[in-house]
């Protein structure tokens, strides 16, 4: 459902990458009731981009993330810019302090959350609004669980994870899942 652009200048290692992957989506996750299966990540090299700012070109230090994600009434300023500091502060988790490295370049320049989600199917599901990802679960288990004993991984680790989460539990009251 969200796809998490994270444009990088700065040279980020495997391990970089797979913690901030992680963190991005332990935050998505938590922030909004979705399941991490629906979150994604993307790393883009972004060293030999042109990019200006100022009307200078800044090409080679600029790091950046793009959250785009779907809006909706429940959505507020606030949630949008806790999530933006959110994602500065695992940015500086997983890649250290700027400041303490002593490499400018490391520094991450921007967040940007991009409410332009508006509708998409993905895994072969019409996405829900908004806000009703939990009733949309709950209205898809059948299928979900059905793909789940047919092995396909990405609905298995779905449904354990629904199973162990709070905000999810309502999905499987009443159903033999």
């Amino acid at each position: 459902m969200p796809l998490y652009e994270v444009w990088h200048s700065y040279p980020l290692s495997e391990t970089q990458r797979a913690d901030l992957a992680q963190r991005i989506t332990t935050i998505h996750t938590t922030v909004f009731t979705v399941p991490a299966a629906f979150v994604h990540v993307r790393f883009a090299n972004y060293a030999a981009t042109e990019h200006y700012m100022e009307g200078k070109k800044r090409t080679g230090t600029i790091n950046l993330v793009l959250c785009n994600v779907r809006p909706g009434p429940s959505r507020t300023r606030d949630l949008y810019e806790s999530l933006c500091r959110q994602i500065e502060a695992t940015w500086t988790a997983s890649v250290g302090d700027p400041a303490t490295q002593g490499v400018a370049h490391a520094h991450l320049a921007g967040a940007f959350v991009l409410g332009t989600v508006t509708v998409a199917n993905e895994q072969g599901f019409m996405i829900p609004e908004a806000g009703q990802d939990a009733e949309w679960m709950r209205e898809n288990l059948p299928k979900f669980q059905a793909l789940a004993d047919d092995r396909n991984e990405l609905c298995r680790d779905m449904i354990a994870e629904l199973r162990t989460r709070e905000d999810f539990k309502f999905v499987f009251e009443n159903r033999s899942a």
